[in-house]
């Protein structure tokens, strides 16, 4: 390192990322160089104990900006890079800092000016606004985004997009944070934390997103499951430590978004519904049938909803809204792994009936109609019943 003096961070968090961190290196150092010539940059990798080279292609990346390539410290995650990432920038002493996944294919050098400037003119938090197809972004858009914005009273559309800008006063307060987690709640972590102290939140449009790991959503059981429970975890234990905060929630308020849609429609993604209907009635009767006494007074319409045929499947969404209140309470109350283990069932028969509701959609309509099931997470709010 040059000096201990850094103005600007710009944080790569990685594991297994070899065909694509050169191409986000380069990009980020577009960007830090002709948006912010002045500033002195720093472009920080966190990786996760890669086997497949990455941090060999990372350390041989020839940028204008200042890199370094660490591993991350503590217990393997997302969360644990990104806390690696902050504890650099903080001994840096850093003004702001950009956060970026190492597996994205469209990110474009402008992103990086569109995280920083907004804390660099003060604001706290930046999170992404993106166009993704309609079954991208899953847990996102079925637990996620409707939780953000019902229980939390944040107008955001990607509350785990995973690319921020972030300001030296946030990062201070999620280091110090008692749930700062180690894997991939760290999204939901950032967003939530910085909506419920506080925190000056702004959206900002970054176009498309594409990645490496979209690849493996059209089959939950590769990546999402395991996903679903960092996320959802995390997002559980927020709702509680904040439970005060959350019962003077009393409306939904809009969060500045800057910039424009650009006119581009993202990739299209497919699912296997035959895959995803065998692995919910697999694990319905392994996991909730008779296992998951707080889902008791669902039950009947539960059992209808597994008795469809395939061609006939349907999970309405207050069902699955009741479902998500019900694991909120009883998750609060022990933490038992057990409960997500259910839901997490129900998230994927919920997800079979959005495919099967929306696939004759056109792009606008299935976005108006995945936001509008915020109305009936609104409708049952009054379920969610957290003491301390």
């Amino acid at each position: 390192m040059s000096d201990n003096l850094t103005d600007l961070v710009v944080g790569i968090s990685t594991r297994n990322c070899a065909e694509t961190i050169a191409g986000v290196m380069e990009k980020v150092d577009q960007g830090l160089t002709r948006f912010f010539p002045g500033k002195r940059g720093l472009i920080v990798v966190a990786d996760g104990f890669s086997t497949d080279g990455t941090r060999d292609i990372a350390d041989a990346v020839a940028t204008r900006a200042e890199r370094l390539v660490v591993t991350e410290e503590g217990e393997l995650g997302k969360g644990s890079a990104i806390r690696t990432i902050f504890s650099v920038a903080r001994a840096r002493n850093a003004e702001a800092v950009a956060l970026v996944d190492g597996d994205l294919t469209s990110i474009r050098p402008d992103w990086i000016e569109r995280l920083i400037a907004p804390v660099v003119d003060g604001r706290d938090l930046v999170v992404p606004y993106y166009l993704r197809h309609r079954y991208d972004g899953v847990i996102t858009n079925q637990i996620a985004y409707p939780l953000t914005n019902v229980l939390f009273g944040l107008g955001v559309r990607q509350p785990i997009g995973g690319e921020y800008g972030l300001s030296r006063r946030l990062i201070d307060l999620l280091l110090e944070h008692p749930l700062f987690p180690a894997e991939f709640g760290i999204d939901i972590f950032i967003t939530l934390v910085a909506g419920a102290e506080g925190m000056n939140l702004v959206e900002a449009v970054l176009g498309v997103k594409e990645h490496e790991s979209t690849k493996q959503y059209a089959d939950p059981e590769e990546l999402l499951v395991p996903m679903f429970y960092q996320v959802v975890g995390t997002l559980f234990r927020l709702i509680k430590h904040y439970r005060d905060y959350v019962k003077r929630i009393k409306e939904i308020r809009r969060v500045e978004r800057l910039g424009d849609l650009p006119d581009i429609n993202p990739s299209p993604l497919s699912v296997d519904k035959a895959r995803v209907y065998a692995q919910f009635h697999a694990k319905y009767d392994e996991l909730v049938r008779g296992k998951a006494a707080f889902l008791a007074e669902l039950v009947p319409e539960l059992d209808q909803v597994y008795a469809l045929p395939l061609d006939e499947f349907s999970f309405p969404l207050d069902l699955w809204v009741r479902a998500v209140y019900l694991a909120i309470n009883a998750f609060a109350r022990s933490e038992d792994l057990r409960i997500l283990d259910a839901l997490r069932v129900l998230w994927q028969g919920r997800f079979l009936g959005l495919v099967r509701e929306t696939e004759g959609m056109t792009d606008e309509e299935a976005e108006a109609y995945i936001q509008g099931q915020c109305a009936v997470f609104s409708r049952y709010r009054s379920m969610v019943d957290i003491t301390a």
